[in-house]
């Protein structure tokens, strides 16, 4: 039997890239992981009953997370409360805010239902007594946004993305057919990686995506048609890229030759040499920013 109700909501910053850090353990002992629950941090659990989330409820939360600034959270120090071993996030103070501001706002919504809740990524419940604490390098990602989930008996599935203060514009390519079958296979979920010159971020001035970052992507009009989140980000010589990526960036290419050769065939052309002031020279060590997303939901 689920330890949950049916219609019990969770708001939660996800966080990706703790999956790995939790490992074996959270699996054997934890009891989210079973029922759909990615790596995260709560900021209000439970939430209002399922049938509470009107229209209202939604537009009142979206207004309230937009009003906050997405913020930078490292997770270094395990530690163990009863049974239950986690990590607690550094700094803790953005999630509190969370937490209070959704609180003060829904204050029949009680944190974890008896009392203040202190931010923390649970990696195992029901450990025994010898065993022993998470190991592995310190995890630090960008929160671009709170997750509400719901209990549907099942697994707790993603109902709304509420992104904090206004995400960057995520563009694929240049205005016009190539970029509209770009967003097509985004919103298909064939499309979840990107690759982009080094030198056209430095070149434009623009920040490298980083690992947990909320961006709205948006079609040849300028429309903002999606919510995507950067799960992984590396910046590589080109030929380090590897079939797996090549496959994944969803535009059928079935050889890393034929990933490259299209590559270059953008990057050299006229579009992207009228942006850097000429065609680019590329070579097996020329840096690529080589991004892996997942698609949220429409906007």
């Amino acid at each position: 039997m689920a330890p949950f109700e049916i219609g019990e909501t969770a708001l939660v910053v996800e966080v990706p890239p703790a999956e790995p850090l939790a490992g074996g353990l959270r699996e054997r002992y934890g009891f989210s992981p079973a029922y759909g629950m990615p790596a995260h941090v709560s900021v209000l659990c439970p939430f209002l009953p399922r049938e509470r989330l009107d229209a209202g409820v939604l537009a009142g939360l979206r207004n309230l997370f937009a009003a906050r600034r997405p913020f930078e959270v490292a997770f270094a120090r395990a530690a163990r409360s009863g049974d239950v071993l986690h990590l607690a996030p550094e700094p803790d103070g953005p999630v509190r805010e969370l937490t209070e501001a959704v609180a003060g706002r829904w204050p029949e919504a009680v944190p974890y239902g008896d009392g203040p809740a202190v931010p923390h990524f649970a990696l195992a419940e029901g450990l025994p007594g010898d065993a022993g604490q998470a190991a592995g390098p310190p995890v630090t990602t960008h929160a671009g946004g709170v997750t509400l989930r719901v209990f549907d008996g099942e697994s707790w599935r993603a109902e709304a993305f509420f992104p904090l203060g206004e995400p960057p514009v995520a563009e694929f390519a240049f205005p016009g057919p190539l970029r509209e079958r770009l967003v097509a296979a985004i919103l298909s979920g064939d499309k979840t990686a990107t690759a982009g010159l080094l030198a056209d971020y430095e070149h434009c001035g623009d920040p490298l995506p980083v690992t947990g970052r909320w961006s709205a992507l948006i079609d040849s009009a300028g429309r903002r048609v999606a919510l995507l989140e950067t799960t992984q980000v590396r910046v590589v010589p080109i030929r380090e890229v590897d079939e797996a990526f090549a496959r994944d960036e969803g535009e059928g290419y079935e050889t890393v030759a034929q990933w490259r050769a299209d590559h270059e065939r953008f990057w050299t052309g006229p579009e992207m040499s009228a942006v850097l002031g000429g065609p680019p020279v590329i070579d097996d060590d020329t840096l690529i920013v080589a991004e892996r997303f997942r698609l949220l939901g429409p906007l």
